[in-house]
């Protein structure tokens, strides 16, 4: 089978001395088997999920969605919703079919989403994974007093599917209430790391991405794991011996866009536990970025280090006609924009590189759902890795919590605001 990614660590590997090399790569194979025995051990649950068993009641769900509505309303934030959007933005190919997302309580936004989506067509897929989540059920619970003035009591329990934890949460005791279908998330998977359970499978299939391909891709990223482990253990070093404080992702598709935002939660919230073990994630897009960001990567602070995504083969290419408008510009007679863009990818990497950055690139054969399932199972595993080198736990999320609660006593009048 041809790769579904290729990576190149030239350009980062040679940063660093022999030693660190020697010393980063034992450490490297210390946390592979150390994550080994925890998987085996149930307390790391996503590395199970590409071997997920008959997700076959979750794509009948999403099929009756399709025939008996217009629109997946999914209400949830960060890791609830950040998977599915990134992969149905980069991949949705029912252009008919209608998925929204709705993340933010901000009432200007709720009010212009009224006018777009007509709710006697909507299904909502209300996901939180404590069943406590602030923004969600705030949400949900506006969406859920209109829909009753819309259905009968019968058509509206078909209209609303919740995605949660087993456990008991205020959530999962209304759904038992209501009879609400659901669907559920493992107590051992974290929101950030749900990409590949049903938080974001459930939208990717009622989007009409193939499930099988996505979770095909990540089997065979498990199987490449040494490379993830890799990725994971050259950060650490980047920014621990190479001073780098802030990761760039550079994907040349602005379909990855919102991958990169899928990055930037799971390589922040996971790792930013310290002054030690914080890492600043960041997100450009080629080549849009070379015409704002790259001026300072280039010129700017020295603090950053480079992953760059490239695409080989787009499903369409579009070549420069002939023109007489293009008579000076010779170097575009009879050039296709995928040469352009790769062209301008290849550019972008050689300042990067002759400016003294270090640079690693990864490389997907085309854009689909086997290379997308592989990435996200990448920036999983290798998010981990660097996390136990860190010596952190890079599933929780203390201070994101203290927010909560800061919140709950505002609402509360516990507290003035500042």
């Amino acid at each position: 089978m041809k790769p579904l990614i290729q990576f190149d660590y030239t350009h980062l590997v040679h940063k660093f001395s022999e030693t660190q090399l020697h010393s980063l790569i034992k450490k490297k194979e210390a946390v592979r088997r150390d994550l080994k025995h925890k998987k085996e051990g149930g307390e790391i649950g996503f590395v199970d999920l590409p071997y997920q068993e008959n997700p076959s009641p979750l794509l009948h769900l999403a099929a009756e969605v399709r025939q008996t509505s217009e629109t997946l309303l999914v209400i949830g934030i960060g890791g609830s919703v950040l998977g599915a959007k990134a992969a149905i933005s980069a991949l949705a190919k029912n252009k008919k079919f209608k998925i929204v997302f709705m993340e933010n309580p901000n009432p200007d936004s709720l009010y212009r989403l009224f006018q777009e989506i007509d709710l006697k067509k909507t299904t909502i897929n209300v996901i939180s994974k404590s069943g406590s989540t602030l923004e969600t059920l705030s949400l949900f619970f506006i969406f859920y007093e209109r829909m009753k003035k819309i259905f009968s009591a019968k058509e509206l329990k078909k209209r609303i599917i919740v995605t949660s934890e087993t456990t008991p949460n205020p959530l999962t005791t209304l759904a038992k209430q209501f009879e609400w279908r659901c669907l559920t998330i493992p107590l051992n998977v974290s929101g950030r790391f749900s990409v590949l359970s049903s938080v974001g499978l459930f939208p990717m299939a009622v989007a009409g991405l193939s499930i099988a391909k996505l979770l095909a891709g990540a089997r065979w990223m498990h199987d490449e794991q040494r490379e993830s482990y890799l990725y994971g253990t050259l950060a650490y070093g980047a920014h621990q011996l190479l001073k780098k404080s802030t990761t760039v992702i550079f994907p040349y598709d602005e379909r990855l866009s919102l991958f990169g935002d899928w990055f930037c939660q799971i390589w922040a919230e996971s790792l930013a536990k310290s002054e030690l073990s914080g890492p600043t994630p960041m997100k450009a897009i080629g080549a849009l970025d070379q015409h704002s960001l790259l001026q300072l990567f280039l010129e700017g602070p020295g603090n950053k280090w480079y992953t760059t995504i490239g695409i080989e083969h787009f499903d369409t290419d579009i070549k420069i006609p002939k023109t007489s408008l293009i008579k000076n510009f010779p170097y575009l007679k009879n050039t296709s924009l995928s040469e352009i863009l790769n062209a301008e990818k290849t550019a972008t990497e050689k300042s990067l590189i002759e400016y003294h950055n270090p640079l690693c690139r990864l490389t997907l054969p085309s854009l689909s759902e086997e290379t997308l399932g592989a990435l996200f199972f990448h920036f999983e595993l290798a998010t981990t890795a660097a996390g136990y080198l860190y010596q952190i736990n890079p599933f929780n999320q203390p201070a994101v919590d203290h927010g909560k609660e800061w919140t709950k006593k505002l609402l509360h009048k516990k507290i003035s605001a500042l």
